[in-house]
């Protein structure tokens, strides 16, 4: 429904750069139902690579591998970002670059330049099993410590944050953008909106169950403005942000003596998962990737219950 071809009979001095990122963020955003943290994101990088661009003056239609290198030593030198990182730059700069290109804007994708830089075989760290118990037990003792009404209840929310990445394997940003609606107690599941505008479902384990009946008891307590979202909290939409998540796993997680990010919260479901025998299939649906691949690259930290199952089953072992 976008149609951009007129734009290519401009002189790309007649149309600053910025406008074509306009038109693709709009095309993106109407098209790919992506978030707005991933538009953010989409734009933060393809202007750093337009900034680049614009002051070795450089056009698009300049661009090669040479110039893309250069791009590349000027990232890590300016940027200091992990390979990771440099690989959603140039994701995003590639999308666009397609982008361009099928509509004529460009007359060739300068995008097949890119050369992503290898990933770091390490993941994310989890809590072993010892350790999540502990500190979930932890968080129980905090509530009943609590003689302060308010910061109980807060800390009944934060439990209820807690059980559910753990329990679900949810994304930070998944979890925080739940609705009220999303959570059925009496199904026992929840309707997860993840990446792309893709939907999944999660059942809900009964000791989860059990967390939010207790944290929605609460909830009209803490909460602060009207609002939809089920997790509250102090953001502008009344609900908690991703920062406020970000902070109390890592500052609840330090308990135990491990500080472990909320995505290595999910790195601990989806192990702990697989380290009990689940199929790898489930285990992809549960976490919502779109490639086995990615979940695959769980599979070497269950290497321990593999030498079990060997050892156990193997008929010469």
């Amino acid at each position: 429904c976008w149609n951009v071809v007129w734009l290519s009979c401009y002189d790309d001095n007649l149309l600053m750069y910025y406008e074509y990122l306009d038109i693709f963020l709009d095309y993106i955003k109407s098209n790919r139902k992506y978030s707005e943290n991933t538009l953010e994101g989409y734009s933060r990088d393809i202007v750093c690579f337009i900034d680049f661009l614009e002051g070795r003056g450089i056009s698009f239609e300049e661009v090669n591998s040479k110039v893309m290198r250069d791009f590349s030593l000027h990232l890590n030198s300016t940027k200091n970002l992990k390979s990771s990182s440099l690989r959603r730059v140039f994701s995003s700069i590639k999308s666009f670059s397609k982008f361009l290109y099928r509509n004529g804007i460009v007359s060739k994708n300068f995008g097949k330049y890119i050369v992503y830089p290898k990933l770091p075989t390490n993941l994310p760290k989890f809590l072993d099993e010892d350790r999540i118990i502990h500190l979930l037990s932890e968080l129980e003792s905090l509530v009943l410590k609590t003689s302060n009404e308010y910061k109980k209840l807060v800390r009944v929310r934060n439990i209820a944050i807690l059980f559910s990445l753990y329990l679900t394997g949810m994304r930070v940003s998944e979890l925080r953008n739940l609705r009220v609606s999303d959570v059925s107690l009496s199904s026992s599941t929840i309707l997860v909106r993840g990446k792309g505008g893709k939907r999944r479902v999660i059942p809900i384990h009964p000791v989860l169950q059990d967390k939010l009946k207790n944290y929605l008891s609460v909830r009209d307590s803490l909460r602060l403005r009207n609002t939809d979202l089920f997790f509250v909290g102090k953001a502008k939409d009344g609900g908690i942000s991703v920062r406020q998540i970000r902070n109390l796993v890592y500052r609840y997680t330090s308990l135990v003596g491990s500080r472990v990010s909320p995505h290595g919260i999910r790195h601990t479901f989806a192990t702990h998962l697989l380290n009990d025998g689940s199929d790898i299939r489930v285990i992809q649906e549960l976490l919502g990737h779109s490639s086995i691949g990615t979940t695959q690259r769980y599979i070497h930290t269950s290497l321990k219950r593999l030498k079990e199952v060997y050892n156990k089953y193997h008929p010469h072992a």
